[in-house]
């Protein structure tokens, strides 16, 4: 910047010379920079008073909303007051009420309290209600012959069922009784729509008796299924025969006497009877014999003597495809039997499985499904041998979902064992593992396995046992992450322990209460 002096004459005796600076002189750069900030916050103060305005005419619109909604809902609850509109369940088409109080009913037991006494609890919630329930016949088909029901009660049953098939119970009579003969006579005059009759807790020589008389020479031409549950007679009822109940199909006998003199409908296509060890009798499979069209076979109980069965493979059953047997000693009855189609195999034990599958090389090839269980009571299962995993894989080759006990993983389940030969394995089921334990020949096992390139296993434990000293360790994630990843892996009724913690007061004092094991599923799919 320029600077204009005064001369250097002027400095003797005159005035002091002075320096004068020019005024300053904004650039134009400098200038357009402060009038873009200017504009820049005049434009954002527009901005705010927008927004500003906006947010009062929103909160202004909120506050009008909310002042209607409460209007509305006063008008609602009003409506509801006076009645107006009927409650949400009133909508519902009968025929939908009346199936959901079917459903109420169906899941109460036992069945003759739920007839009895739960329908007119029902009854009493409201008119429609008492209607849905009058005119639903389905509801009024199952009719119990039972000290605690009364014979109009009876009446009304058969009544409002109209001509549905019926499903009647006779139980709980442990004398003679009048009043039975007044309710079975009721019952036997639509003898022609009983669909299902069962019969226990029937005790006494003259409840039996009377029984006997009052229906054992019947004639039930729709009947379907008949369960009898203890009832012992000199003679078994002819009503089970295709001349008294033709369309026989399902057939459940319990600690029957004499059960190989048994006379049943030969189209029966579901057998499960109970063998008792009291009078047992020679052959006793042989009233199945003209059961050609046999699809489910149980037998329990007592097995008897080996030389009271058939002989082998004499009995043919070329439409079985489920066979049950829960019997001390199993062998007899299943070398008895022919069932070329047979796809599901449940089988006990009494101490090993060899001396059972032995004789059975290559004789259930059909059999999908093999469950193996034990047959003796107790918490201590009998572990098996590699010659019990050799007879029952030679007897069962093409598997594709078994069931074991925890105790048996050890022999079945090892490298290079014998089950290495259910190549078409899809699904393992393991019963009874104790809580705590990790199953590394289970897991060994899987990693062979899955080198071979073949699909993940499916495996369920399921059934576990805790021990009196089960600890909250992490045991469970231990096993999770054992079996992740090696398999597909669920958990079926797990026993979950439950630790509930509440403050008692302000000051965090803490009650500590400990549930005891809960049931729960787990599922780990990783495909």
């Amino acid at each position: 910047m320029s600077k204009c002096t005064v001369p250097s004459s002027l400095h003797n005796g005159g005035p002091v010379a002075t320096t004068i600076s020019p005024p300053v002189v904004m650039s134009s750069t400098r200038s357009s920079d402060v009038a873009i900030a200017i504009d820049e916050l005049a434009a954002a103060r527009a901005e705010l008073a927008r927004l500003q305005d906006c947010e009062r005419e929103l909160l202004e619109e909120l506050g009008s909303v909310r002042a209607a909604v409460r209007v509305q809902r006063g008008k609602i609850d009003d409506l509801f007051k006076q009645r107006r509109l009927p409650a949400p369940i009133t909508r519902l088409p009968p025929t939908v009420l009346s199936d959901i109080i079917y459903r109420v009913i169906l899941d109460t037991h036992p069945e003759s309290d739920a007839h009895r006494c739960t329908k007119r609890q029902l009854a009493s919630v409201s008119r429609l209600w008492r209607d849905a329930i009058l005119g639903f016949p389905d509801l009024w088909t199952t009719i119990a012959i039972d000290p605690s029901w009364s014979i109009s009660l009876v009446m009304a049953h058969v009544d409002r069922s109209g001509e549905c098939p019926l499903d009647i119970i006779i139980s709980n009579w442990s004398s003679y009784s009048d009043s039975f003969n007044d309710l079975i006579g009721v019952a036997v005059t639509c003898g022609y729509r009983w669909r299902t009759l069962v019969i226990q807790q029937i005790g006494g020589k003259a409840a039996v008796q009377q029984l006997v008389k009052s229906i054992w020479k019947m004639r039930f031409p729709s009947l379907e299924c008949v369960k009898i549950f203890g009832v012992q007679t000199s003679d078994n009822p002819p009503f089970l025969t295709s001349r008294y109940a033709p369309t026989l199909k399902h057939l459940t006998l319990c600690d029957q006497d004499r059960i190989d003199e048994l006379q049943v409908n030969s189209n029966l296509e579901v057998g499960h009877f109970h063998l008792s060890g009291r009078n047992f009798g020679s052959q006793p499979l042989s009233p199945l014999l003209s059961c050609q069209q046999l699809r489910k076979l149980v037998l329990s109980g007592s097995s008897g003597l080996r030389d009271q069965w058939p002989e082998p493979r004499s009995i043919n059953f070329p439409a079985l495809a489920s066979l049950t047997l829960n019997l001390a000693d199993p062998y007899p009855a299943l070398a008895a039997m022919v069932a070329p189609n047979l796809s599901y195999l449940r089988c006990s034990r009494a101490r090993s499985w060899a001396p059972v599958f032995g004789d059975f090389p290559d004789v259930f090839t059909n059999v999908r499904h093999l469950h193996l269980i034990d047959a003796k009571d107790g918490n201590a299962p009998f572990e098996s041998s590699e010659a019990d995993v050799r007879a029952v894989c030679a007897a069962c080759p093409g598997v594709r979902h078994v069931e074991l006990l925890a105790e048996d993983i050890s022999a079945f389940f090892k490298p290079n064992t014998t089950a290495d030969r259910w190549l078409h394995l899809e699904h393992l089921t393991l019963k009874g593992l104790r809580v705590g334990v990790i199953p590394h020949g289970l897991i060994q096992w899987l990693d062979e396995r899955n080198s071979w390139e073949q699909s993940l296993l499916r495996v369920t434990l399921s059934e576990f046992r805790v021990p009196e000293s089960a600890s909250d360790g992490p045991w469970l994630t231990t096993l999770c992450e054992s079996l992740r990843g090696r398999c597909l892996f669920e958990l079926k009724d797990f026993p979950l322990r439950i630790t509930l913690k509440a403050h008692t007061s302000s000051q965090g004092d803490v009650l500590e209460s400990r549930g005891s094991y809960a049931s729960m599923g787990i599922t780990i799919d990783e495909r």
